[in-house]
């Protein structure tokens, strides 16, 4: 999943379907109407409330509906600034 996940963090989603370019296996999660990956470690259902902008960003304020966790699998960490993503026992 570390070449996945930097390569679906390094691509614009808005004029790509990062699931087809990089074959994202999906699932759907229990309680949801959404899919995340088959791989997800943690997975934060949300609704959106409010956008503020805050400079040169925007803020999200979301009410939390549901979490999907799965122990079994391994997360994944940033190192080096984002250069590279790995378990923290291989980094």
């Amino acid at each position: 999943m570390e070449k996945t996940a930097l390569g679906c963090g390094s691509t614009s989603g808005r004029d790509t379907d990062k699931v087809s370019m990089f074959q994202v296996e999906m699932t759907k999660v229990p309680s949801s109407d959404i899919a995340i990956p088959v791989h997800s470690r943690l997975a934060i259902c949300a609704t959106l409330c409010q956008t503020v902008e805050v400079g040169d960003h925007y803020l999200y304020i979301c009410d939390v509906t549901a979490v999907y966790g799965n122990e079994e699998e391994t997360p994944l960490f940033a190192w080096g600034g984002y250069g590279v993503l790995a378990p923290a026992q291989k980094a």
